[in-house]
């Protein structure tokens, strides 16, 4: 099959007839409907594609007001304190990209200063990655009353939908092994500004107060290796004593486990660390680090059915915490 003529512009009613079925029927098979049989949805999208026809989505958005397009919005993130190229967030992103294309939806990927300050960016929903410290950043996205739903942890006074993993959980998952291994006395390093980090923190809290071990200190520094380092060096400084560290992320982890070599410290024989995300240099750091591990694909599938659903009305479907498991590795052995 093949256009008629070279100048002559595939439309849909030339793929209605190669097809043998009505206009609408195509419409419906392009979009995706389940209306439309697979067999035949696959017949009109093999002959949309050899005669290069192509929906109008733009002339599709005038008559429906819809844009069919998720924005998915990043908190912006000063300089030196974590990327935009995060392993965790990358993986989210692709998680996105796998159920709202075929969903029939485009992802419009950007930054929440962006996002609020063009009169250009149109979306039928939106998809928050990072809340921003205190959650600032979600009160000014939600301001634009566009169906959203949020990447993070729930926080009192801010009526949005919710998908995170269990922080909490996570942070008692790390406490009882590190006690379990004989931990009496840890650290932990973190910016308990973001809310998924204090989360972290609290239910680290509460699995030591059924124990015998401490919490000698919890130390703020930035989502990075050198923010890790810098916070140990500035604890054996201060002189502060301590055998295991729990941090928010691999890489403040991975630059405690690098402080403490430099300062002739074996990990795990003197200090057991556990890091937070389960990222790729958890596994490739010497010695390997121990790590909660969030799913950030099932993280990215979760957000858009939810934000898919919030989109169609339905508003009932409550925030929910995706599971978190430990995985031990040399750091704490």
């Amino acid at each position: 099959m093949s256009r008629t003529g070279k100048s002559e512009r595939p439309t849909m009613e030339m793929v209605a007839t190669l097809a043998g079925v009505s206009k609408i029927t195509v419409s419906r098979a392009l979009r995706g409907s389940d209306l439309v049989r697979p067999e035949v949805r696959e017949r009109i999208v093999q002959v949309a594609g050899q005669v290069g026809y192509r929906m109008n989505v733009a002339a599709r958005s005038l008559r429906t007001r819809e844009t069919r397009t998720i924005a998915v919005v990043i908190d912006q993130i000063d300089p030196g304190r974590q990327s935009h190229t995060d392993p965790l967030i990358l993986s989210i992103i692709g998680g996105l990209l796998e159920t709202l294309t075929p969903a029939g939806y485009s992802t419009l990927l950007t930054t929440n200063e962006h996002f609020l300050s063009s009169s250009a960016v149109g979306a039928d929903g939106a998809v928050m990655l990072g809340q921003g410290e205190g959650a600032h950043r979600v009160t000014q996205v939600s301001a634009m009353n566009l169906p959203m739903v949020v990447w993070g942890e729930p926080v009192p006074g801010v009526s949005v939908k919710v998908v995170g993993s269990d922080n909490r959980m996570g942070g008692k998952l790390a406490a009882e092994h590190l006690v379990g291994r004989g931990a009496t006395r840890l650290l932990f390093l973190g910016d308990v500004q973001h809310p998924e980090i204090a989360a972290r923190l609290e239910g680290f809290r509460e699995a030591l107060a059924s124990s015998e071990a401490r919490l000698v200190g919890a130390l703020s520094c930035p989502f990075t290796a050198e923010g890790g380092a810098e916070a140990i060096r500035g604890a054996l400084d201060a002189g502060t004593a301590f055998d295991a560290v729990f941090a928010a992320s691999d890489f403040i982890a991975a630059g405690a486990c690098d402080a403490l070599s430099a300062r002739k410290l074996s990990v795990p024989g003197d200090v057991a660390i556990v890091g937070f995300d389960d990222a790729p240099i958890a596994s490739v750091h010497r010695p390997s680090i121990s790590s909660i591990r969030q799913d950030g694909a099932e993280a990215g599938h979760a957000l858009a059915h939810a934000v898919i659903a919030l989109i169609e009305g339905d508003t009932a479907a409550p925030a929910h915490a995706l599971p978190v498991e430990l995985i031990a590795r040399e750091t704490s052995r």
